[in-house]
């Protein structure tokens, strides 16, 4: 018998956007498989949070249609009953799996079902065909929908892909592309090396969960501690990074006690390195694993911010040089900034090496208080200033001097008119993604073959790590890796 003939339920949400950190569910569908027989169950959402307009048109779920509906507090228990004990199947579960699992976290449940991805079942059994969103599946397999981008409606299209392929493949090669796609999120009682599921041979990130602090009440998604996050790696190979935690020579130290620690573990897919390395980034800041090094110092990250200018300048004595959190910067307004740095400190070490290269005064470059404006800093006696800060020296000579130093420093402008896409695919074309990015700021990723646009209207957000991972990614980039907004 195929894991396909096992209780299944088959889900399909829709949501306010792509990130299950920010984004929430506006309406849930759900289809109970049990051999020949289908039980469906639908209900739309109050997001708590506005529709974006585009994504109002995409679904045709708007603002007025959710005002009365129950929260997702409301309906938990009820889809904590209907998926309980259920292989978990999804087109791109990634989605469907990482909101449903938000949401409870928000609620304080856990949820840890055996996940399919009806999206690589079809890549795996179809790999002839460049194309494996649902719309190009329908085509290929001739299905129609009456309720395209809604929740139930969808759920029901990947009910009759799975139809189909029961009818058209034998039983041995569904359950060897079942395991080719990977069940993810299995959970591993009392976790032993080598229990970790079976991880692909394909980069991605993944994450290792530990025990509740806690222990649980009665079923899976009964109210229970939340399962504590690890730590989150990324590799090219996940299936050896994630086995190596485990196998090969003793561990010792810190890597003996997370594999010790490790009750079980998940991993995403990627295209390639790219989204691998901004998933990694976002997951690290917002699960704060203990097993992982902070991504930057605490505290906000910082730049510099040039006061003053030609025609305008500061007067001798007072600093020309501010600085400034990044993230109540407005992105577009980024490139008039020098930096940015992890942390205040960190930009405080740049601003010395700087003065004691160029000789520009520490009043000046605001690394020194000053009390009388006529009065010198401490580097002039050192001959490490030339007295702009007592009249030495003009200001306008050592403003360009201090201009040459920061020159390196610019943030620079955005290159393109507008947001754009990043398309990335493995080398084998087995899967493609589009990472939308705007004025150095990380929007989200899709499938390639996913509706466009549904991301560009995302609020702009600054992060640090995902800046740094865009500016060594961006420079030379192919032009046909490139779609603009």
């Amino acid at each position: 018998m195929s894991l396909l003939d096992t209780p299944l339920a088959v889900v399909d949400l829709e949501t306010t956007g792509g990130d299950p950190a920010l984004d929430r569910i506006t309406e849930v569908g759900i289809v109970l498989v049990d051999g020949d027989q289908r039980v469906e169950w639908s209900s739309l959402v109050n997001p708590g949070i506005p529709i974006p307009g585009n994504i109002q048109r995409f679904t045709g779920i708007t603002d007025e249609m959710v005002r009365r509906a129950p929260g997702f507090a409301d309906i938990a228990q009820q889809v904590s009953t209907l998926l309980h004990d259920r292989l978990f199947v999804a087109h791109n579960a990634r989605f469907d799996h990482g909101f449903l699992r938000n949401e409870f976290a928000r609620l304080s449940l856990s949820f840890a079902p055996r996940v399919l991805c009806s999206v690589k079942l079809s890549r795996a059994l179809y790999p002839g065909h460049p194309r494996h969103g649902l719309d190009a599946v329908m085509e290929r397999l001739g299905l129609n929908c009456d309720a395209r981008h809604r929740a139930l409606g969808d759920a029901r299209v990947v009910c009759d892909v799975l139809d189909i392929v029961k009818r058209d493949f034998p039983v041995a090669q569904i359950d060897a592309a079942i395991r080719k796609s990977g069940l993810t999120a299995s959970p591993v009682p009392g976790f032993a090396p080598g229990a970790v599921g079976d991880p692909p041979e394909a980069p991605g990130v993944y994450l290792f969960y530990g025990a509740p602090a806690a222990p649980g009440v009665g079923a899976d998604l009964l109210p229970a501690p939340v399962e504590t996050p690890l730590f989150v790696g990324r590799s090219r190979n996940l299936r050896s990074r994630v086995l190596s935690h485990f196998n090969g020579p003793q561990k010792a130290g810190q890597a003996a006690r997370l594999a010790r620690e490790t009750r079980r573990v998940e991993w995403t897919e990627t295209a390639g390195e790219l989204g691998a390395l901004l998933l990694e980034a976002k997951l690290v800041k917002q699960l704060q694993p203990p097993y992982n090094k902070p991504a930057r110092a605490p505290g906000p990250a910082v730049a510099l911010h040039v006061r003053g200018g030609p025609g305008n300048e500061v007067a001798a004595g007072e600093a020309a040089l501010t600085l400034v959190e990044v993230d109540r910067v407005a992105p577009r307004m980024l490139n008039g900034l020098y930096g940015p740095f992890r942390s205040r400190r960190e930009c405080l070490a740049a601003l010395r090496e700087l003065a004691t290269a160029w000789q520009l005064c520490p009043k000046r470059i605001g690394l020194q208080g000053y009390e009388r404006r006529t009065a010198a800093c401490c580097n002039v006696q050192i001959k490490r200033c030339r007295g702009v800060c007592c009249g030495r020296e003009e200001v306008r000579q050592h403003d360009l001097r201090m201009m040459s130093a920061l020159d390196g420093l610019r943030m620079p402008d955005w290159p393109w008119p507008s947001s754009i896409a990043v398309r990335e695919r493995r080398l084998d074309a087995s899967l493609g993604e589009r990472h939308w990015l705007s004025h150095w700021c990380y929007l989200g990723s899709e499938p390639d073959d996913a509706p466009t646009g549904t991301l560009v209207g995302r609020e702009l957000r600054f992060d640090y790590d995902h800046y740094r991972i865009l500016r060594r990614h961006l420079d030379g980039l192919p032009l046909d890796a490139v779609e603009v907004a």
